[in-house]
């Protein structure tokens, strides 16, 4: 408390990756959002990663590359906590 915060968030504000997450966590039942809401929604940035970048990597094969995983019900070996390193 001796030093103010960079960032206060507005509790009047919705702070929301997309508009998938605002119904995820919405009390408010029976909103249906409009075309304009489309809009609004995709002027904004939906994460940290670029959409060409995600999709590039999905072009290249290095998506598919970088995401093995075990025999299903199993972690790979490099997430395994119970694989020595």
């Amino acid at each position: 408390g001796l030093v103010p915060p960079p960032f206060v968030p507005d509790p009047r504000k919705v702070y929301a990756k997309d508009l998938g997450d605002v119904g995820a966590f919405s009390s408010v039942k029976g909103v249906e959002l409009d075309e304009g809401d489309v809009a609004l929604g995709d002027t904004f940035a939906s994460g940290t990663v670029p959409i060409p970048w995600q999709e590039e990597l999905i072009e290249t094969g290095l998506f598919q590359e970088l995401n093995v995983w075990g025999p299903p019900g199993t972690l790979p070996p490099d997430l395994d906590p119970n694989n020595s390193p």
